[in-house]
């Protein structure tokens, strides 16, 4: 296990073992949220736009304040994603024409706070931020040949990342609530820095009342 999932892991632990009286205090919640996600940078060169999701749980420590854990899913086609190519076979000595797969997943497990900002009744905007490990992995195949091919492959690392954004959140009924988020995503590679921009719908359930 990488030094970044050990952090993450070791931070979920301290936030799951809070005492049982400030989490009965404490409005507690769970969102998932669904929408877009725009790959910029040196990942924009390499991928294209895709979807997202997300399952978050935290908590309501203050009035003005929230902290919980989230993964993140986002998926991109690449650059080349359904472009053909003519390439040599050596197994058969062939030239092929592939149409190529090409993805990009990453997978974020990790920290996250908000501070909620001008409340109004129902209606709390709030800002958020967050840390943790981003697993990337790109893989290749072929969609498509027009004789036997060998070509495909993937590749996969875990780098440490950071998150910031804005929100809004509508509560609807009981302890359920709609919103939208937008967040951009910085990833700390060796060689590179990797970022995107994620966008999306979110609901959320809580206890009726809180």
């Amino acid at each position: 296990m990488s030094k970044q999932w050990v952090m993450v892991a070791g931070a979920m632990l301290l936030l799951c073992a809070a005492p049982a009286a400030v989490m009965a205090a404490a409005e507690s919640m769970v969102t998932v949220t669904l929408g877009q996600q725009a790959p910029t940078g040196a990942l924009g060169d390499v991928a294209k736009s895709g979807v997202m999701a997300g399952f978050s749980a935290g908590y309501r420590v203050t009035r003005w304040l929230a902290t919980g854990v989230a993964v993140n899913y986002f998926k991109s086609p690449g650059s080349h994603d359904g472009d053909q190519f003519d390439i040599y076979e050596p197994s058969t000595e062939k030239i092929v024409t592939i149409t190529l797969a090409e993805d990009w997943t990453i997978t974020e497990l990790g920290l996250y706070g908000k501070a909620f900002v001008f409340e109004r009744g129902r209606l709390a905007p709030y800002l958020r931020a967050g840390a943790g490990a981003y697993s990337i992995r790109y893989s290749q195949d072929v969609a498509a040949s027009s004789s036997g091919t060998t070509v495909g492959g993937f590749d996969q690392g875990s780098k440490f990342g950071v998150s910031a954004g804005l929100g809004a959140r509508l509560r609807v009924a009981g302890g359920t609530s709609l919103g939208v988020e937008a967040l951009y995503h910085q990833i700390y590679a060796r060689d590179t820095e990797l970022s995107l921009w994620t966008t999306g719908l979110t609901i959320g359930f809580g206890p009726v009342g809180n």
